[in-house]
């Protein structure tokens, strides 16, 4: 019997109802979590609250952590994480959903000797019964890494991995809705070994906010930050740096409907 946690983090903007199918589609799993840790990070609203104690009350495993403030996404997780009980960890994020057979398929492949494994994710905007985009990645460890030097080769919502390889790599950190990537490029400098699911094992919602989220100064700026960081530490090359910006940062200052279309085209390769 295998014994893994899954994290997640929440803050007062999520949705309640999406909350409760996300929970939903944990508790339809085929192979069924020991712990959920949740992290409430900052206040949340009285709705967010009555949905934790209905769940709780419900499937008494959740071990609840409390930020007092709103810390962000990184730090969340990085003292959720320290929190989980198991080895083996799932993330799962408060808006997305999954096949009945994701943890299942996914654990099992950490046995192989992998520290991440994840899988192809599917983007829906209603219902994942009508994706409007699946986003492939690479199935074995070193084209994980080649795709890493462009961008993020790994579902983050949709991955599981071992604990200790991500606290030996420096645990999440903060790095603004860059938290994910800044972290597989740690694992993989730190000797970390990735694979990826050939099929669609976690749905993730997408909206106009969503995009909104991934433009703006504030978002380039810190992208640009984080791949100087990437040169720092040896894992991009000068040109790995100059070509990502060049593509990048025009994307980020376009308007929302024209970033919208440009990623969905990304998104299906």
């Amino acid at each position: 019997m295998y014994k893994f946690s899954v994290l997640i983090s929440i803050y007062y903007k999520e949705s309640p109802q999406y909350f409760r199918e996300a929970l939903d589609s944990i508790f339809a799993q085929t192979l069924l979590p020991t712990e959920i840790v949740l992290v409430k990070d900052g206040p949340l609203t009285p709705e967010l609250d009555a949905v934790i104690s209905e769940y709780s009350a419900r499937y008494p495993i959740f071990k609840i952590v409390v930020n007092e403030t709103n810390q962000g996404l990184g730090l969340a997780l990085a003292k959720g994480l320290l929190a989980c009980s198991n080895e083996y960890i799932a993330r799962m994020d408060t808006d997305d959903l999954m096949p009945p057979t994701r943890f299942e398929k996914e654990i099992k492949k950490l046995d192989e000797g992998y520290d991440v494994v994840s899988c192809w994710t599917g983007m829906f905007e209603t219902t994942p019964n009508q994706l409007i985009a699946i986003k492939h990645r690479p199935e074995y460890h070193e084209a994980i890494v080649a795709l890493a030097h462009k961008r993020s080769p790994m579902s983050h919502p949709g991955c599981v991995f071992r604990k200790q390889a991500i606290i030996n790599a420096g645990n999440y950190q903060s790095c603004y809705l860059y938290e994910d990537y800044h972290l597989w490029v740690r694992l993989i400098m730190n000797g970390a070994k990735f694979y990826n699911l050939q099929e669609v094992l976690c749905y993730v919602r997408t909206s106009p906010a969503m995009i909104a989220r991934r433009g703006g100064w504030k978002y380039m700026c810190n992208e640009i930050k984080t791949f100087t960081f990437f040169r720092r530490i040896g894992f991009y090359s000068i040109k790995d740096v100059v070509l990502n910006i060049i593509k990048r940062a025009p994307v980020r200052i376009m308007p929302n409907k024209i970033r919208q279309y440009i990623l969905l085209k990304v998104w299906k390769h």
